[in-house]
């Protein structure tokens, strides 16, 4: 009884931790929407981050599994691109100049997808993976999910800023050159 009750408490985890991270992101989203240039930069350097460990998260420990499922295969390869494509943007809004709308007008559209993808996710990825995976195995893959997540962030807390900036002094350079 007390492994069914651990096994439920971290299937829950599992979805708990995923949603977390969907309302951090839309949060983290509407502050850009509304922030001063200064402010901008950070909150999606942090939004960039944030989204970039969901995502790896997601396709290492979350994913493969539902991958196996024939049921599941068309809604993973969806959701997959639609990670392709935050990537794209998320690439493509770190080369644009902040302060031009054009920058705004794409933050929105990834905005709009990234919606379309959490809404896919919970309306239909979650409650349909549950169908097809047992407690047990959504249990194994919470726990999974959680030490990936927790083993990020003291080295991303700590080095937060030194991705950015080696990022940078080389699209810098190559913005010097052009």
């Amino acid at each position: 009884m007390a492994q069914q009750s651990s096994s439920l408490q971290h299937s829950k985890q599992l979805f708990d931790l995923l949603k977390t991270d969907h309302r951090e992101a839309e949060k983290l989203m509407k502050q850009i929407e509304s922030a001063a240039h200064e402010k901008r930069e950070d909150l999606f350097a942090t939004l960039k981050q944030k989204l970039t460990l969901h995502m790896q998260i997601e396709e290492k420990e979350f994913y493969p599994k539902l991958q196996k499922i024939e049921e599941m295969e068309d809604q993973v390869e969806d959701a997959l691109q639609e990670h392709r494509e935050a990537k794209e943007y998320l690439a493509d809004l770190e080369d644009l100049d902040q302060d031009e709308e054009e920058w705004l007008s794409s933050f929105q559209d990834m905005q709009e997808a990234i919606q379309h993808h959490v809404e896919d996710e919970e309306e239909e990825i979650f409650p349909d993976c549950k169908k097809f995976l047992s407690e047990e195995q959504l249990s194994e893959i919470g726990q999974r999910c959680m030490q990936m997540k927790q083993q990020s962030q003291p080295s991303s807390s700590r080095t937060a800023g030194q991705p950015k900036q080696a990022k940078k002094q080389p699209g810098s350079r190559s913005h010097k050159t052009v």
